[in-house]
């Protein structure tokens, strides 16, 4: 039945190319004459069936279904520049109750409507739930509160409706759904404003290629943090097969991904890999035959691959030393990319683009035996699988491969860590007099030389990180070798003690600083305050606000805490988890779409 109506469709589009070429005009006279059937265009029928081998009557039905289209398209026209009347091209991805309308069908409505209205449409329709309905036009999620012409909706937009299933959804999970996302959202920010200067238990790291770190400016970072936060979170739904879910997830990662600068996006697959995610979740809905956005998509992929991975794959090459990983991705790619070429009638370059991703898809292929034998030996089965790419299929060099890799990665992480505790050092000391971090180097330095490690942090503050000014410091102000070792005193302040301080005239939170700085030696402070007029020095006020800092590092609310648990199983461990595609669901896609192909021939 499939392939009857594969075939019908494809003698439509023959027929409607010939009716193009010869210019013919089925809405005027002689074919429709005020606006009814006018005379039966016979000896077209009779050419059409001789040059497309088709019984005549079958040939006559396409020709009056084309015509009553075409009528219908002039009239829907009409109806917008007369009386501003919008025809939609609804598309609904799901099985339908009975007694629906089909699930492909025209939807007549002023484009002032907002995004609610037009779900009660459809609902009413398509005797459907409003709130079971999710609307994607023009590429993104259609909003409830603004309207469709806002939202660049405009006479003839295809739109897809996306009915939550019992599988992904209970009486509540629309709503479910919306503040997952918005969960994820908030967290996304959150963690993209935690940078590793202020916090070191959750944040985020942007890295390149080959999984080191890289440093982009702040606002940049912030949205391309947020939108990589979003894309791992909607492959993880991918991969659940929660498609519905996932499309929403991705189109939101899109919006942040698009507040990037363009060479950013180009130089990194990061915005690729989304495009391609994002079009496998219509043709898993199926409706990459509705949407233009996924051919667009397709192509904005294609082009970052080439300008991230060159263009013979040589600048991945020489990152990383081979490009096996990456070509699963371009199996993908070839394999949508035909799938579109297909319902454009375009079988040539369906043909070839088909066989192109199955020609990949055969260098990527891993025997299940040799997988089985590296799992074995303590492997994942995503670094196996990747290994055994990279070897060639050959079981000893997949080891290397897997364990070269292993090495880098622990070196990369040994040098985070190391990075870290520079961080968490630099946090205690604080900040120099020109604002920026004390240099941990220089410090260190000092410490070797003997300097006690207040004496050495409060000198390089104020002598910005220069070495041989905090040295010169340091003899000019021997005071500075007898302050107290950092360490946030738990003792307790008395008002007795507190009473000594008021009654010299100092305030009241500074001799409570200078207390907690100086472990409850109410003699040693006072001493400090009189040689300072009154003040502390600037290391002493470390210690005291220690503890505050923390917290404020650390100033997540319940709900936030508990987005992240939700978030962090959806974030792979490893750079390169995206890159692990089985590749059984394209395999059996290509070969079904070119049996389709070869029927139709």
């Amino acid at each position: 039945m499939m392939n009857q109506q594969q075939s019908i469709e494809e003698l439509e589009h023959q027929v409607r190319v010939k009716l193009n070429q010869s210019k013919i005009k089925l809405w005027l006279v002689p074919y429709t004459v005020n606006g009814e059937k006018g005379e039966r265009p016979k000896n077209l029928v009779e050419q059409y069936s001789s040059e497309l081998k088709t019984d005549p009557d079958t040939i006559a039905s396409i020709i009056e279904k084309l015509r009553r289209h075409a009528l219908h398209k002039l009239d829907a026209k009409q109806q917008f520049q007369k009386h501003g009347v919008a025809t939609l091209k609804i598309k609904i991805a799901a099985n339908l109750p009975q007694g629906s309308v089909d699930e492909l069908s025209d939807l007549q409505t002023k484009l002032d409507i907002s995004g609610l209205d037009l779900k009660k449409l459809i609902s009413e329709k398509w005797k459907l739930k409003v709130e079971e309905l999710k609307v994607i036009s023009v590429g993104q999620v259609i909003d409830d509160e603004r309207s469709l012409a806002d939202q660049r909706v405009s006479h003839g937009s295809q739109v897809m409706v996306i009915i939550l299933t019992e599988n992904e959804v209970s009486a509540n999970a629309d709503e479910a759904k919306k503040m997952r996302l918005s969960r994820t959202k908030e967290v996304a920010e959150v963690l993209a404003n935690r940078s590793k200067e202020d916090h070191d238990k959750y944040h985020l790291q942007i890295a390149d290629q080959t999984g080191k770190p890289i440093d982009l400016p702040k606002e940049e970072s912030r949205a391309l943090s947020v939108a990589l936060t979003l894309n791992e979170r909607g492959r993880a739904c991918l991969k659940r097969k929660e498609y519905g879910e996932a499309l929403l997830v991705l189109l939101e990662a899109d919006k942040e991904f698009n507040q990037c600068r363009s060479e950013i996006l180009s130089a990194v697959d990061n915005y690729a890999v989304l495009c391609l995610d994002i079009t496998w979740c219509y043709f898993c809905l199926q409706n990459i035959d509705s949407l233009p956005d996924a051919e667009s998509r397709l192509k904005k992929c294609e082009e970052c691959f080439k300008k991230s991975y060159g263009a013979d794959m040589e600048r991945l090459k020489a990152l990383k030393g081979d490009s096996s990983r990456e070509l699963a991705l371009f199996v993908r790619l070839y394999l949508l990319q035909g799938i579109i070429a297909f319902y454009q009638h375009n079988k040539q370059l369906s043909i070839q683009l088909l066989h192109k991703a199955r020609g990949i898809l055969k260098t990527l292929e891993v025997d299940d035996e040799k997988l089985s034998h590296l799992i074995g030996m303590g492997f994942t089965t995503s670094e196996a699988r990747l290994g055994l790419r990279a070897a060639n299929g050959s079981l000893s060099l997949a080891v290397n491969k897997i364990t070269d890799r292993k090495e880098r990665r622990k070196e990369i992480a040994a040098k985070e860590r190391e990075e870290d505790k520079k961080r968490e050092l630099q946090r205690q000391i604080g900040k120099a007099a020109n604002g920026q971090w004390v240099n941990i180097d220089v410090y260190n330095t000092l410490l070797s030389m003997g300097f006690p490690t207040n004496a050495a942090a409060s000198a390089l503050k104020q002598c910005n990180s220069d070495i041989n000014l905090a040295l010169q410091t340091l003899q000019e102000n021997p005071q500075l070798l007898n302050m107290p070792e950092p360490g946030e005193w738990q003792g307790e302040i008395t008002d007795q003690m507190l009473s000594q301080f008021c009654e010299l005239g100092f305030l009241k939170e500074v001799a409570r600083q200078a207390l907690i700085s100086y472990h409850g030696n109410v003699e040693k402070a006072i001493e400090v305050l009189v040689q300072n007029g009154g003040l502390l020095p600037s290391s002493c006020h470390r210690a005291s606000t220690s503890k505050r800092s923390s917290t404020g590092a650390d100033s997540l609310t319940k709900e936030q805490h508990e987005a992240i648990k939700d978030l962090v199983p959806d974030i792979p461990e490893h750079e390169e988890d995206y890159l692990d595609l089985t590749l059984h669901e394209e395999a059996e896609y290509i070969q079904e779409y070119l049996t389709k192909l070869t029927v139709m021939s």
